[in-house]
């Protein structure tokens, strides 16, 4: 493994170790908060029912927002779209603070600012993918993006660990605040970039005289036009909707109710899902340059279905980690590839509308997931559920391959 080819965007660009450090702290403040949550409704009305409202108050803004936040990206710089929302996220944060010390902190209050957090994720998501686009220089675009793909997996390590000991050894209030404050250091990361690169502050190098609808327009043609990605958006709105019940539905099932684990062994389970992909970014960041790019990313998610469909026939417990991080290792080698075809394929001043139309396709595809699970898991059970859902994967990467222009992309 060439280590120093993989640490060479630390080297190298000044943008791309405060975008890596501000994310990096902010998405820790981000895992913490997905576990404080969860904890404080239930400390307010022990509803299961009320946790689940608030989830999809918080996904509803994504869902709506999403195909429209892509013209907004492409027309204003994206460093001030970023920060816009950072200081957003902090602001709701601080109220929830303030609240929870004066205790007044209520359902209703959290139902509003969970509503407005996820309005402010839909903004961030394609304004950071499209300001990737801009730093990942092709020189560095390969270690980068696996960079990038290792910090997200420390911070869902370490984040929801982090969270349950905040509230375990102070209280809600702290985590908000702690929240809070990470985006606080993400502001300064993105003042760091702008100061020391002009470029990152200037929009994107394209007229602002279109119309909302024309923009919009333009940004599907740019998306049609190539096939690796309307063709990759279709398949993986199903494999999405194939893979999204079976960790956070079927694997604690699988776990303790069908092998009858004690509860710790899901979260070692699950720990071995960062452990592979930290290891896969590692390796794959040292490559130099893809070759056959179709057939190794999508072998990559056959790789993920065949880790899956394994866990739900084998009952060793090593067995059972080993499979879990190989699954995880062939999510992220496909996710390393597909950035960098992207960063290659669209241009900057489509990049924003692209990437929103390719989250807003996630966004609907995990939820139908969960649902379809659940059908699934009344009429068949869970070990078939997994079996079926684990081997659509595979049908959907067969049919994919089957396509010249992806099995033949280089």
């Amino acid at each position: 493994m060439d280590k120093v080819r993989l640490l060479e965007p630390f080297r190298t660009s000044r943008s791309f170790t405060a975008l890596w450090s501000g994310r990096l702290l902010s998405g820790l403040g981000d895992e913490a908060f997905s576990v404080i949550l969860p904890m404080v409704v239930y400390s307010l009305t022990g509803s299961a029912l009320v946790m689940g409202l608030l989830l999809t108050l918080r996904v509803i803004p994504q869902i709506l927002l999403q195909p429209f936040t892509g013209v907004l990206v492409d027309r204003f710089p994206r460093i001030a779209l970023m920060m816009t929302s950072d200081l957003m996220r902090f602001i709701l944060l601080m109220v929830l603070g303030v609240l929870g010390i004066i205790h007044h902190l209520t359902i209703a209050t959290l139902d509003v600012v969970v509503l407005l957090y996820g309005a402010m994720s839909a903004l961030f998501r394609p304004s950071y993918m499209a300001l990737r686009r801009q730093i990942f220089k092709p020189d560095i675009r390969n270690s980068a993006i696996s960079l990038t793909q290792i910090g997200s997996q420390v911070t869902s390590l370490v984040g929801p660990s982090l969270g349950g000991l905040i509230m375990t050894a102070a209280s809600s209030v702290v985590g908000f605040m702690f929240d809070a404050a990470t985006f606080v250091l993400s502001v300064v990361s993105l003042l760091f970039m702008g100061h020391t690169d002009e470029k990152l502050r200037s929009k994107p190098s394209r007229s602002t005289e279109h119309s909302f609808i024309k923009d919009l327009h333009d940004g599907y043609r740019e998306t049609v036009r190539h096939p690796w990605i309307w063709v990759g958006i279709l398949s993986w709105t199903f494999i999405i909707i194939s893979y999204s019940g079976i960790i956070p539905i079927l694997l604690p099932w699988l776990l303790k109710i069908h092998f009858q684990y004690p509860d710790y062994i899901y979260g070692l389970v699950v720990s071995m899902s960062g452990v592979g992909a930290i290891l896969a970014g590692l390796v794959a960041g040292s490559v130099r340059r893809w070759k056959r790019r179709g057939i190794i990313s999508y072998g990559a998610v056959a790789i993920q279905g065949a880790a899956l469909l394994a866990m739900s026939l084998i009952h060793w417990l090593p067995g059972l980690m080993v499979m879990m991080a190989v699954s995880s290792a062939g999510s992220i080698v496909f996710a390393i590839v597909h950035e960098g075809i992207l960063q290659e394929l669209v241009p900057d001043e489509f990049f924003g509308r692209v990437i929103s139309l390719e989250v807003f396709s996630a966004s609907i595809a995990q939820p139908i997931g969960y649902l379809l699970t659940g059908l699934l898991f009344k009429e068949i059970g869970g070990i078939r559920t997994m079996i079926l859902e684990a081997s659509m994967m595979f049908v959907v990467v067969i049919l994919t391959l089957w396509l010249p222009s992806i099995r033949h992309f280089e």
